[in-house]
């Protein structure tokens, strides 16, 4: 695609991931503390977005690579309080039932609404300029840990949540595989992001916090009788 625009002055603006960090050693994360990235999906991520910058720096195309956060909203199942995509987590929440969680639960989520990184896109072609061979971060001005996402998410319903600590080697034998390893890649990142740039450069201003996003997610699939609750949502 590259070497087909060359030349045309189209400015290209790509759709990366906030995997292409690793594991949070500083945070706020930015673009230039982040940790090396690991697994096939956050190396090649990181490898396209560093393709595209260098491809900018040396008079080619004109190019910015945005990394979203895990993108919720209407129309999307949230990454969950557990970091997968097992809706039944949320309807024990709304039960009140007790919940297993791996590890801490200080662990953390970047979650970003989908009509922000609509926001960043087009603010992107607007300032072509300031965008031009630029990354960007772009998640809600705030993140979630599993512990806190859980109680929040219960009281939804309007429940307490009843969480158990659990190992890792416990998790993996309750859970569906697809849905443990998902944890897994979620919570082991551990990620919290700094959009400060993304505000500086191109007037970013995420209109949803990580609480609203999610819980509009939640209420689109509730409405549609997509998600199985217990308890009617009280939010």
């Amino acid at each position: 695609m590259v070497e087909a625009l060359r030349g045309t002055g189209t400015h290209l603006v790509h759709c990366g991931s906030i995997w292409r960090a690793g594991v949070s050693h500083v945070l706020p994360i930015t673009e230039e503390n982040a940790t090396s990235p690991f697994g096939d999906y956050g190396v090649q991520k990181d490898a396209i977005a560093r393709m595209l910058k260098e491809e900018t720096a040396s008079g080619g195309l004109v190019t910015t690579s945005l990394h979203p956060g895990h993108i919720s909203g209407p129309g999307w199942k949230p990454i969950g309080p557990l970091g997968n995509l097992d809706t039944s987590v949320l309807t024990k929440l709304s039960a009140g039932e007790a919940l297993e969680v791996p590890g801490l639960g200080a662990e953390t989520m970047a979650h970003v609404h989908a009509d922000d990184v609509a926001q960043a896109f087009q603010l992107a072609l607007e300032h072509r300029d300031a965008a031009a061979g630029e990354d960007f971060f772009i998640t809600a001005p705030t993140a979630l840990t599993v512990r806190g996402y859980a109680h929040l998410a219960a009281s939804w319903f309007g429940q307490e949540a009843r969480l158990d600590s659990v190992t890792w080697d416990r998790f993996r034998e309750t859970t569906a595989p697809e849905h443990a390893d998902a944890s897994w890649e979620h919570l082991s990142r551990s990620q919290v992001f700094s959009t400060e740039k993304a505000s500086r450069l191109l007037g970013y201003a995420p209109a949803f916090t990580a609480e609203e996003t999610v819980l509009d997610a939640v209420r689109w699939l509730v409405d549609r009788g997509e998600l199985e609750v217990t308890n009617p949502l009280v939010r």
